[in-house]
């Protein structure tokens, strides 16, 4: 049988046990000869739940250990993509992140959408983590398997999984080690680990990280350095063998960030400007502002201005409430990458508390039963400007207007003297301001229980169970959402409420009563109420410390969401011969998600709405509480084949098909009074998944070559995009297929070299959406307007605009009058004006074929290339010398399945080199490194803002070249 369980002591033994990752180079002696022999040292992995080395798992997996993560300058998350192929990372928009693998990776926005890959720590699912944040330390691998998984882990994933083993206690001997590192931008890191034994059945470790650097990002309005590093991590171990048959660990780690870091990166817009003219006929300025969306589809290289702001909600409610006449942003936007103008810095902080234990108990010499529980808090917040941009014309000054001559103008002066607004949250501007503020708290809690075979026969098992109890923060949270503040939003809400008030106090001085006087005021008022200004905050400081969460004046979206998850899952494995091994594999999964539908409630009266917090009734829901349950039986089945053939040492041939699977979910809620504009859930994900492979070792141990092929029938991708201010999840059909191959060649002792190659062709089928960028999908009959009172755009028929700009010009219709097309105000008046019948109905647009568009995120091709050179005993001493190159390619990709051309990612590289003198004797190593060393500004994702916003990109870029000095020792 080859299947075995690990030996009962080895994880006790620590990552001393085994060398992994870049497998150096062992040279053993002949007996015969006295040559040495080149071989690749053994790598030892557990994705099966026992060890084995790598070459026999039929799995595409690959795996590090803390020495080749330092070698190949891989600190964390981010950097994992020039070392494994066909897999990309890039930041979110929301504090999150996408690592995607093969194609799949998180494309749904929603607090109960499931990660594409699973994240883990010890084999414990982490819903929440700081895969993004945090560098790697004092671990003992890392693993990531390729492909969809479900019948060995806890918590299945579509995409594949990645899993840290962190190191652990060390019975009956005293370690410790210290690994400094200073470099450009003020960079200084540090991270250590002290082992200690106590008596001959307890050890205890404790080990810590620290990172802290200037920034990377010129902010030129407040004169600072931003997206700089403050954050540091640790973890202490308490491990236990009392007996031959029973240990366990238990461990605490805790993560905690306090920076400037910028979660969102440059913006690219080409401007879209105001029509003055269509078909020939002039367009009155009242009505110019509705015919700009913000920005237009242009290729990133060519969008270089910044947003319309008339295109915006924040920009039209500016022009409405008389603030401002018409675009604010005249100059073209800075050119250069690493540089912004923001009239805050950002803030970021995030905070994490992780308990985990394990306890191990051997039934019997060929049963061991498992147990595995966790506990994990987690906070994240981070705030910054909107729009990092200053405006170029300040908000208008009436105050020259003496009192008594305009109405209007005396309540703009009572409101906003000399053209300044003061905004609780804000502070006091005479200009556009608008913030964001992402934020959210967690706590989960996991279970997992699995009982492993270690038979002499033919057959063996490996079974589990595991339930995940996830939730997030309530809606009384003020730290659990997404935030827009804009003083153009507190300014007409001012503004609001003012005439409200005015109406009421008028009619109540008339002698009418306090109900005449509330529908009077009702009336008048723009948004139909009494609508409140959060007026906790004094404008200084944290935008959190300025929120009551109940404020009108701002944006606000808020998912309150409960997970109860419950798996049963296990494979058997059955030799049909001695090199031949059958596996079979099942899982049932229960996905019960809980979300509170708690709509947007920005401009949303008092009347309307008393209290935002309290859940409002959906479609499927008479409280509001929407509950949805997810069920599904997936498995795998497949063959591995280990031949003993005449030109290899060792060879390993497997083939497997899968179905994996990821839970639906549920949108989040919509703004008030467009409760039903997308649908309430979203479905699951199924991949029907067919993965050939072989994994070979050549030239008597010299040399690595591995290969797998896949295709994927994919049912059901989860993509997002933004409707009305809200995230809209729906489901379309892909097919993906793609080669992998890896190889690792020791050509002379002193001599590795390490590739990898991935080839990628991810592409949608069958599916139809349209395109917020071109509603009218190039029908020139159509054309696309703002509707100026939430910003949101809509496609009208280009007869019937004319048709209202000539009444306009042959004074049959009022100035302004084509501000009411998006809403429907013309809708069934067509006979009055000659049209046909439906001209005037706004729509949302037509929808473009998308099939054989390739999905998000996946380029057809990445390339790892390293090579390192060892001299040994320099000068005869103890010191020996390593030089090492390690280069990263990654193709063309999109950012959105529509493949305009803003949506195009251009092709990247990275090179980074490092020479290394370490002295094994004396445990010191001594590097200077370099990262990024062509000092490359290269673009990894983008995030396409939706209409209110006026469709700009927000693009995330990799680190600027990185140099410095790296030292450790090691007792």
């Amino acid at each position: 049988m080859r299947f075995k369980r690990h030996s009962k002591c080895v994880w006790l033994a620590g990552a001393s046990a085994m060398v992994i990752g870049l497998a150096a180079p062992a040279a053993v002696a002949q007996e015969d000869t006295g040559e040495t022999q080149r071989t690749l040292s053994t790598v030892t992995v557990t994705t099966q739940k026992t060890e084995e080395s790598i070459q026999d798992v039929p799995i595409a997996v690959s795996a590090f250990d803390e020495d080749a993560l330092a070698k190949m300058q891989l600190a964390g998350g981010p950097d994992l993509v020039k070392s494994i192929p066909n897999v990309n990372f890039t930041k979110g928009n929301f504090t999150g992140y996408n690592f995607r693998i093969r194609g799949i990776g998180v494309d749904a926005v929603s607090t109960s959408a499931d990660n594409g890959v699973g994240v883990h720590q010890n084999d414990i699912p982490l819903t929440s983590n700081n895969l993004f944040e945090a560098e790697f330390y004092d671990i003992e691998r890392i693993e990531v398997l390729r492909g969809p998984q479900g019948t060995l882990y806890g918590r299945n994933a579509t995409g594949g999984v990645f899993n840290l083993i962190t190191a652990k206690p060390v019975l009956g001997e005293y370690q410790a080690n210290i690994d400094l590192t200073y470099g450009n931008y003020d960079t200084f890191k540090a991270k250590g680990m002290v082992n200690v034994p106590i008596g001959e059945s307890l050890a205890f470790r404790l080990a810590g990280s620290l990172l802290q650097r200037g920034g990377y990002v010129d902010n030129i309005t407040t004169g600072n350095e931003i997206d700089d590093r403050d954050l540091f991590s640790v973890r202490a171990t308490l491990a236990w063998e009392p007996t031959d048959r029973l240990r366990g660990w238990v461990s605490y780690e805790h993560f905690e960030e306090d920076d400037n870091r910028l979660r969102s990166g440059k913006q690219f817009c080409k401007k879209d400007a105001n029509l003055t003219t269509f078909a020939g006929i002039a367009i009155e300025p009242d009505d110019q502002n509705i015919t700009s969306l913000g920005c237009e589809d242009a290729p990133l290289s060519e969008s270089k201005d910044r947003v319309n702001s008339t295109g915006t909600l924040a920009g039209s409610w500016g022009v409405v409430a008389g603030l401002s006449d018409g675009d604010v942003y005249l100059r073209p936007a800075l050119s250069d990458e690493r540089t912004i103008e923001s009239v805050i810095d950002p803030r970021y902080q995030a905070e994490t508390d992780f308990f985990s234990w394990k306890a191990e108990f051997d039934l019997t010499d060929s049963l061991l039963l498992t147990y595995l529980g966790s506990y994990n808090e987690s906070e994240r917040y981070s705030e910054e400007d909107y729009n990092k941009s200053v405006p170029d014309i300040p908000f208008n000054d009436l105050s020259a207007i003496p009192p008594g001559l305009s109405t209007q103008a005396d309540l703009y002066n009572a409101l906003f003297p000399g053209g300044f607004v003061s905004d609780p949250q804000l502070g006091t501007f005479n200009q556009l301001t608008t913030y964001d503020l992402s934020g959210g708290q967690s706590e989960q809690t996991t279970h997992e229980i699995r009982l492993q075979s270690d038979f002499s026969g033919r057959f063996n098992f490996n079974l589990g169970a595991i339930s995940v109890n996830y939730e997030t923060g309530g809606a009384d949270d003020i730290g659990e959402s997404y935030y827009v503040m804009s003083n153009t939003l507190t300014a007409i809400t001012q503004f609001n409420n003012a005439v409200y008030q005015a109406t009421y106090d008028a009619v109540i001085g008339g002698g009418g009563t306090a109900d005449q006087a509330a529908a009077a005021a009702a009336a008048q008022a723009p948004f139909g109420g009494l609508t409140p200004v959060d007026t906790s905050g004094d404008g200084e400081g944290s935008l959190r410390g300025n929120i009551n969460n109940l404020g009108r004046n701002y944006f606000r979206s808020v998912t309150p969401y409960k997970l109860d998850s419950f798996a049963v899952f296990g494979e058997g494995y059955y030799d049909l011969t001695d090199d031949l091994q059958l596996t079979v594999g099942l899982r049932y999964t229960s996905d019960d998600k809980t979300v509170q539908n708690i709509p947007t409630y920005l401009f949303t009266p008092v009347s309307v709405r008393p209290d935002p917090l309290v859940p409002v009734p959906s479609a499927t829901s008479a409280n509001g509480i929407v509950n949805k349950k997810f069920e599904e039986v997936t498995g795998r089945i497949g063959f591995d084949w280990s031949p003993d053939l005449s030109f290899s040492e060792d060879t390993l041939i497997y083939a497997f098909y899968s179905k994996g699977y990821k839970g639906g979910g549920i949108n989040p809620p919509q703004p008030q009074g467009t409760p039903s504009i997308v649908p309430e859930t979203f479905e699951p994900e199924f991949i029907n998944a067919f993965e050939v492979g072989t994994k070979n070792t050549l030239a008597n141990g010299a040399l690595q070559l591995n290969a797998t092929a896949f295709y994927y029938d994919y049912e059901g991708y989860q993509v997002s995009q933004i409707v009305n201010r809200t995230s809209a999840n729906i489901n379309v059909d892909a097919e993906i297929k793609g080669l992998e191959l890896e190889t690792i060649w020791n050509p002379a002792s002193t001599f590795v070299v390490n590739a990898n190659l991935g080839l990628l062709d991810a592409k949608v089928k069958d599916t139809e959406a349209i395109d917020v960028l071109d509603r009218t999908a190039g029908d020139p009959n159509y054309i696309a307007l703002k509707n100026p009172f939430d910003a949101s755009n809509c496609v009208i028929s280009s007869q019937a605009y004319a048709t209202v700009l000539g009444a306009i010009q042959g004074g049959l219709l009022a100035e302004g009058s084509t501000l009411g097309l998006c809403t429907g105000a013309f809708a069934g008046q067509e006979s009055t004006f000659g049209l046909p019948e439906g001209s005037f109905t706004p729509g949302q647009g037509f929808a473009k074929d998308l099939d054989g568009n390739k999905l998000p995120g996946t380029p057809d091709m990445t390339l790892s290339l390293g090579a390192e050179y060892t001299w040994e005993t320099v000068s005869n001493s103890n010191w020996d010398v390593r030089i090492r190159a390690d280069y990263y390619y990654q193709a063309d990709s999109y950012s959105r399945m529509w493949n305009t051309a803003r949506d195009k990612l251009d092709s990247w590289e990275n090179l980074n080199l490092s020479l290394q003198f370490y002295n094994d004797p004396s445990q010191i190593q001594v590097e200077l490194f370099g990262k990024n060393v062509m000092d490359q500004d290269n673009i990894t994702g983008a995030y396409l803002t939706d209409d209110s916003s006026g469709l700009f990109t927000n693009a995330y870029y990799n680190e600027p070249r990185t140099y410095g000095i790296r030292v450790s020792k090691t007792w």
